[in-house]
């Protein structure tokens, strides 16, 4: 069935293509912006405030999104049966991720609430592959990164208005905080809309019985393989900090415990707030810079950041290492979501982007269960130090990739 807002892909010039794959992205932009928030602040925070949740649960829903990412292989292969085309999946992905935040705001039971929000962000992260590749599809390579920046700039600016509002809200009565994630559910069902709309291929056919096939990518394309590994040390040394860094402007154990509007001032709107000024700049680097080159400079900035967030308990100190997260960000959220197109052979976009997204899942979903347990043998300042170093590393490591950096 074929709405009337959908329009056939094969009946659009490729300029068409472009400015309506835009269009409609800075409208999923905008929706995302709100559920990132989400993910970063309420989620956990209400976990923590409102239910007094533990570490386990805390974790799996710090998790959650990373989850999601590594089960993206699987729905990528199975989807690849269906003959649906991109856009319907990843619509498809956006519904549920919305029911299942709409059930979770109004449940008085913690584990309903952590089970659906778990839920509803594992499925928010598993649709990844679907954007990109139709990103791929619908985009000149020499302008990928500018036309993405556009919805990514509207994304994190709405994520940190979103976040001082619904922070906000709380500060007042946390027993508002149905209404903000019935709104999130929303946006959720927004942005599914906006995601279908897209122009779109169908999902090209596995060519593997392994619904995790595309792993063998990662070792017979040995520089992809390399980056893989690098950014692998680099993004668990960052990931297993992400939940780290509410818990310690939050709980009492570390002597700050902050009010909603400062964990939301620290977690969501500082770094977003410089996400959103820096996203134009990293993403002209991103489109005429080596890559790989581009890649160390973010390493070494997200380094310098998460050593000043951990060093000390000075509030101006953490928000000036949270201001330097934010602006690493900016360019890191570029790099994540396109690299992939510099590397990927033609018709590949979809299934390189997978291993990585898996990956990122494996470090994602570790990396906090992880974190936790060495948060309490080692402390939070020196979790940053030994942060800082595997960042460092993994910086050294990229030398012999600059070579590569171009793209193939």
């Amino acid at each position: 069935m074929t709405f009337k807002f959908k329009q056939d892909r094969s009946s659009l010039t490729s300029g068409e293509i472009t400015q309506k794959t835009y269009k409609c992205d800075l409208w999923r932009g905008g929706f995302e912006g709100v559920l990132s928030s989400g993910a970063q602040t309420f989620c956990l925070f209400i976990a923590i405030r409102y239910f007094n949740a533990g570490e386990i649960t805390k974790s799996l829903i710090a998790a959650a999104p990373f989850m999601g990412m590594f089960l993206s292989m699987l729905l990528l292969h199975y989807a690849s049966a269906t003959h649906w085309e991109k856009s319907t999946w990843g619509a498809l992905a956006s519904m549920v991720t919305g029911a299942c935040l709409l059930v979770s705001a109004w449940t008085a039971s913690l584990h309903l609430f952590a089970f659906f929000v778990i839920t509803a962000y594992i499925c928010r992260s598993a649709l990844l592959p679907f954007i990109t590749d139709i990103y791929g599809d619908n985009y000149p390579p020499d302008r990928r990164a500018t036309f993405f920046s556009k919805s990514l700039v509207l994304s994190v600016g709405i994520a940190a208005l979103s976040g001082f509002i619904g922070s906000s809200i709380l500060e007042k009565d946390i027993e508002y905080y149905p209404l903000i994630f019935t709104f999130l559910a929303f946006c959720a069902f927004s942005k599914a809309i906006a995601i279908y709309c897209m122009p779109s291929k169908m999902v090209d056919e596995s060519p593997h019985e392994n619904p995790f096939g595309n792993m063998k990518y990662a070792w017979q394309d040995r520089s992809f393989g390399y980056v893989l590994l690098t950014w692998f040390i680099m993004g668990f040394a960052n990931l297993w900090t992400l939940p780290l860094r509410v818990d310690y402007v939050t709980s009492p154990q570390w002597g700050i415990e902050g009010s909603a509007v400062f964990v939301a001032l620290i977690i969501t709107i500082i770094p977003e707030t410089m996400r959103m000024l820096l996203i134009p700049f990293w993403a002209k680097l991103f489109d005429k810079m080596n890559f790989v080159i581009l890649r160390m400079i973010l390493n070494l900035s997200f380094a310098a950041g998460v050593l000043l967030f951990f060093i000390s308990s000075n509030p101006w100190v953490i928000g000036a290492g949270s201001a330097l997260i934010g602006a690493a960000f900016a360019g890191g959220s570029i790099a994540w979501n396109l690299w992939v197109t510099k590397y990927a052979p033609p018709g590949k976009t979809g299934a390189y982007m997978s291993v990585h997204v898996s990956l990122t899942g494996i470090r994602g979903t570790l990396g906090p269960l992880i974190g936790y347990w060495a948060v309490g043998l080692i402390g939070a300042q020196n979790i940053g130090i030994l942060s800082c170093a595997m960042m460092l590393l993994a910086t050294l490591m990229l030398i012999p990739e600059i070579k590569h950096g171009r793209g193939k």
